[in-house]
């Protein structure tokens, strides 16, 4: 028995807890692959209005403005000071 490979031989055997694992993996794999592109509404849909003066309703107070010129739903740069019908405080 010297030089023979003692160790047991290991069998491919599918266990309840295997197959639900890989089918928990599978699901979150073709969920992620299934997500929607972002779209954004052009600025004449979105009702945008630049404007000069600081009011208490403009992009940089909203919720969907992003620092410095960009809007999470209108396409396009944008103005600190700007308004549209999507303003969320």
């Amino acid at each position: 028995m010297t030089g023979e490979n003692l160790a047991p031989k290991q069998s491919w055997c599918m266990t309840r807890r295997c197959v639900i694992a890989l089918s928990v993996l599978a699901a979150g794999g073709a969920q992620a692959q299934q997500r929607p592109a972002i779209v954004k509404a052009s600025k004449k849909v979105a009702g945008y209005i630049e404007k000069n003066d600081a009011s208490a309703q403009n992009c940089s107070q909203c919720h969907f403005y992003l620092d410095p010129f960009d809007c999470m739903v209108v396409e396009g740069p944008v103005s600190p000071w700007g308004y549209c019908n999507y303003f969320a405080d």
